[in-house]
């Protein structure tokens, strides 16, 4: 099943029970800011693209999760995630990069929109406990699978390399399955050497003159016990498979 996003204006989307035990930044200041914060990223992701939505009616609610491991082409990519994920009523914690937190404004910032730091090394386990906690308390995680955003010559057959993040997470929380999403498109509208998204001018912001951005999922059962290895082929195979538009 697929469709194209038509503009509508978006229901308040109410989020998951607290967590403040995991997330000191989960409270009604916090709740407060991110339903605007949200509005406003819905906004501006339908200001630049437009959404082709394949295969989430099929995959079911994105709310429900709990993990979902995404490709990563652009900054545009967890902005796009989040305005699904909050039409299922969740705002999700994800991973982003671990030096845009070496700012205490961008830090507070970060945390309040729920990310987490993606740290190297051994420190990385850090963050993939910290997201192995959230799993366990209900709560929806996104991580990419590449670990980065990968250039279109490291990327042959869609997908780049992928790290063992995601894998060790899915494994460690013991989820029955996983949603594999993925996402075309959006380096054409915010290429990484860019400081912001391409804004389209007048009239070409009116659909369908927006850029289009192709968004397939698929939610897949991991066989009890599965580890790495065997996680990561089938991420890989599912996602290349997506993104060829099998």
């Amino acid at each position: 099943m697929s469709g194209t996003e038509t503009a509508r204006p978006e229901p308040a989307a109410p989020e998951a029970g607290p967590t403040r035990d995991v997330d000191p930044f989960d409270g009604p200041v916090a709740r407060v800011l991110r339903r605007g914060a949200g509005a406003l990223i819905a906004l501006g992701v339908r200001g630049v693209a437009r959404l082709e939505l394949s295969g989430l009616a099929d995959c079911g609610d994105l709310g429900r999760g709990p993990l979902i491991v995404v490709n990563h082409r652009s900054f545009l990519d967890p902005l796009v995630v989040v305005t699904l994920c909050r039409r299922h009523g969740v705002w999700p914690y994800t991973f982003a990069r671990e030096d845009f937190f070496d700012r205490p404004l961008n830090r507070t910032v970060l945390r309040l929109l729920r990310g987490i730091p993606a740290l190297r090394g051994r420190a990385a386990l850090g963050g993939l406990r910290r997201a192995e906690r959230l799993l366990a308390h209900g709560q929806v995680v996104v991580i990419a699978a590449e670990g980065r955003i990968v250039p279109g010559h490291e990327r042959s057959d869609g997908v780049g390399e992928l790290r063992g993040g995601a894998a060790w997470l899915a494994h460690r929380a013991a989820v029955p399955e996983v949603v594999v999403l993925t996402l075309t498109g959006t380096d054409d509208v915010w290429p990484v050497e860019r400081g912001l998204p391409r804004w389209p001018r007048w009239p070409r912001w009116k659909a369908p003159g927006r850029p289009t951005v192709t968004v397939r999922a698929r939610r897949i059962t991991l066989a009890p016990g599965a580890r790495g290895h065997a996680i990561t082929t089938a991420v890989r195979a599912t996602m290349s498979e997506l993104i060829d538009g099998s």
